[in-house]
């Protein structure tokens, strides 16, 4: 005689109890007639015979035991366990629909299994009796609902805690695809996840909120220069916040009040861009000074702040008492800094504050400044290479800054006003 084995799981501890043969590890139980089979040496000829195995039982007890496990938190093993009853009732539509929620919750970064959920969920509505299915239906898309929240909201928590290494592209793919497969099962259940693009949108809203204070303070930094790192990872950290904002307004269109905050959001960042520099510390005048290195290009400069106004018409559309206010400036003295050699040094700051503090406050002054900057370009363009050209308008300027000191303008590092 052979030793008694559990068929299911392998163990000898198989004690007898009000009759039946129960195994001590899985709980499987085995009858008289059963038990003796199980203990016979050698081959049972069963030729001629028709024989049907119920596994209802242990079908039942692996469910039991998936049920325990996904309670517990073990989402890799209840999993497993369904995945047992499945292969012994292939049309258990309870498995597939605890499958359906173990597999979602398995979900990374990494790998989504949103899908496989929807596909679990699916089947289990298609298997369950008639009044189960409404049930399953409204279950399931709370159950897609909560999944998705989880994962967008994992995403955003990564990006505020590492926004230079986690770029808005995963936030963006976890809610393209969490928002695919919600549709999917809009489409099985005619029941879509109550207030999902809302959710989703303010779970952006509050990680740009966040994550942009320590995304300034290390730009800024201590001394108020920094340097070429500090600018490529801020400009590129203020992209994602912008990116980000967009997919915000993009999957919630009906909040119309929200999206006046988040174009406002947008407004306020790129316009940080725009002026977004790197600075270096040079020799001038008998003395070390500090002055811009590296900024976006005025190519650059101008889309970005294309991208401005088109932000505040878009509030406008929203609400038509909204003012638009005067296109920022991208900077200029075209011929000061072709002179000069640079935008940001002493010379320079001093006549951009007269440009700013004194021009600009009357309309003929800034109509000057207008006509100046048509024509200033093209000048520079043609004659700023030419050695006569810059000395002929150094003396000249020169003179206009020392006027201007006496005056009191200051020439300590300055940032452009909007006029």
């Amino acid at each position: 005689m052979k030793p008694l084995t559990c068929e299911m799981c392998g163990s000898n501890d198989v004690l007898k109890q009000d009759g039946l043969f129960i195994c001590q590890i899985c709980g499987t139980k085995y009858s008289v007639e059963e038990a003796k089979k199980m203990m016979i040496e050698g081959t049972v000829d069963v030729s001629g015979s028709t024989v049907r195995i119920d596994n209802s039982a242990s079908a039942q007890n692996y469910l039991m035991m998936a049920e325990s496990a996904y309670s517990a938190k073990n989402n890799a093993e209840a999993e497993m366990y369904c995945n047992k009853v499945i292969e012994i009732e292939p049309k258990n539509h309870s498995a597939w629909f605890l499958k359906g929620k173990a597999a979602g919750w398995q979900s990374s970064l990494a790998k989504l299994r949103v899908e496989e959920s929807v596909q679990c969920f699916s089947k289990a509505i298609d298997y369950a009796p008639s009044d189960k299915v409404e049930s399953y239906k409204q279950q399931a898309s709370d159950e897609i609902n909560n999944l998705s929240v989880a994962l967008v909201t994992m995403c955003c928590n990564s990006f505020v805690n590492h926004p230079s290494s986690v770029s808005a592209n995963s936030i963006a793919n976890a809610t393209m695809n969490t928002q695919k497969f919600a549709l999917q099962l809009i489409q099985k259940c005619g029941v879509g996840p109550a207030g999902f693009n809302g959710k989703i949108a303010a779970l952006i809203d509050g990680a740009v909120n966040r994550a942009w204070p320590g995304i300034k303070q290390k730009y800024t930094g201590s001394d108020g220069h920094p340097t070429k790192y500090a600018f490529e990872t801020f400009k590129t950290e203020c992209f994602d916040c912008i990116n980000l904002l967009k997919i915000a307004i993009a999957i919630d269109k009906e909040s119309q009040t929200n999206n006046i905050q988040r174009y406002k959001n947008l407004i306020a960042i790129t316009n940080e861009v725009v002026h977004a520099c790197s600075w270096k510390k040079q020799y001038n005048s008998g003395g070390y000074i500090w002055v811009r290195e590296f900024q976006l290009t005025k190519d650059a400069k101008q889309k970005n702040i294309d991208s401005i106004m088109e932000y505040h018409n878009k509030i406008h559309e929203i609400d038509p008492n909204y003012k638009i206010p005067r296109r920022p400036s991208a900077g200029g003295c075209y011929v000061a800094t072709c002179v000069y050699g640079s935008y940001d040094c002493p010379e320079v700051w001093t006549l951009r504050r007269y440009r700013d503090d004194e021009l600009a406050s009357t309309w003929y002054g800034r109509a000057f400044i207008h006509t100046y900057y048509t024509v200033s370009p093209t000048i520079v363009k043609l004659l700023g290479n030419r050695r006569w050209f810059k000395n002929f308008w150094k003396k000249k300027l020169d003179i206009m800054v020392d006027r201007l000191h006496s005056k009191g303008f200051d020439n300590t590092p300055y940032e452009d006003k909007d006029w």
